[in-house]
C-alpha cells in the first residue's frame, strides 16, 4: 500500500508521524516497509542517516531521497514496488506543485496530521478537498497532533465535523517530550503510548489484508 504523509500546513508533526508510523509498522506488526522523503528539508533522511552512524544494528528501513520532479519518472516503480511492502511517502507542506498534487492523486491512504487550532484547520480543509477532488476513492485519515489543551471544546468538535465530511479522524497524539527524541531503530515506551492508539485505529481499518 502506498501511504502518503501530506498537509500544506507545516508544523504540524509529518515527519515525526512518518518515523514513528514506520517503525511501529515494523516493530509492533512484522511489516515490511521502505520510506521515500520528498521533503526538501529532509528530516526523515537525515535522521535515519544519523542513526546508521550511531548504531550497529541493521535498519530497520530503507529511507530514500526522492526529489518531487522526480516522482513522474518513478512513479510506476513504487506502484509496483507497494506490492512487495508498504511505502510510505514524506511530503513538503505545501500545495503550490504539480508533482505534489500527483502523489496525492496516487496515494491508497493519505494521513494527514492536524491541530485543533484555526489557521491548522482552515489550511487542512483546504488541503483534503483538493486531495478528494484529485481522487474520490482514496482513504483520507486526519490524525490529531500536538494537541493544545486550551483549545474550547466548541472549537474542536466544529474542526471535527467538518472534517469528518472529507474523511476519518483517528484518535488523538497529545504533545509529549518522547515524541520529539524518536530515531528509526525503536519506539520508546512513552512514545508507543502515546501514538499506540492512533496507530492501532489506522491500522485495523486500512492495513490489515492490504500490501
Amino acid at each position: 500500500m502506498k501511504i502518503v504523509i501530506a498537509n500544506q500546513k507545516g508544523g504540524v508533526g509529518k515527519s515525526t508521524t512518518c518515523v514513528l508510523l514506520a517503525n511501529y509498522l515494523t516493530l509492533e506488526k512484522g511489516e515490511e516497509v521502505v520510506l521515500f522523503d520528498m521533503d526538501q528539508q529532509e528530516t526523515v533522511y537525515a535522521t535515519w542517516e544519523r542513526d546508521r552512524e550511531l548504531y550497529d544494528n541493521e535498519p530497520l528501513y530503507e529511507v530514500i531521497k526522492l526529489e518531487l520532479e522526480e516522482y513522474p519518472t518513478y512513479a510506476a516503480d513504487l506502484d509496483a514496488l507497494k506490492n512487495a511492502m508498504h511505502v510510505l511517502i514524506d511530503m513538503p507542506g505545501r500545495l503550490d506543485d504539480d508533482a505534489i498534487l500527483a502523489v496525492l492523486k496516487d496515494a491508497d491512504l493519505l494521513i494527514c496530521p492536524i491541530a485543533y487550532e484555526r489557521s491548522v484547520f482552515e489550511s487542512s480543509h483546504v488541503f483534503a478537498r483538493v486531495a478528494r477532488h484529485l481522487n474520490p476513492h482514496n482513504h483520507i485519515v486526519f490524525l490529531p497532533t500536538r494537541l493544545n489543551k486550551n483549545i474550547k471544546y466548541e472549537t474542536k468538535e466544529k474542526v471535527r465535523e467538518a472534517l469528518s465530511a472529507l474523511g476519518q479522524l483517528a484518535p488523538e497524539i497529545t504533545e509529549r517530550v518522547a515524541l520529539q527524541r524518536i530515531d528509526t531503530v525503536s519506539i520508546g515506551s512513552e512514545a508507543r503510548q502515546v501514538v499506540q492508539e492512533a496507530f492501532d485505529y489506522i491500522y485495523t481499518h486500512y492495513f490489515r489484508g492490504k500490501a
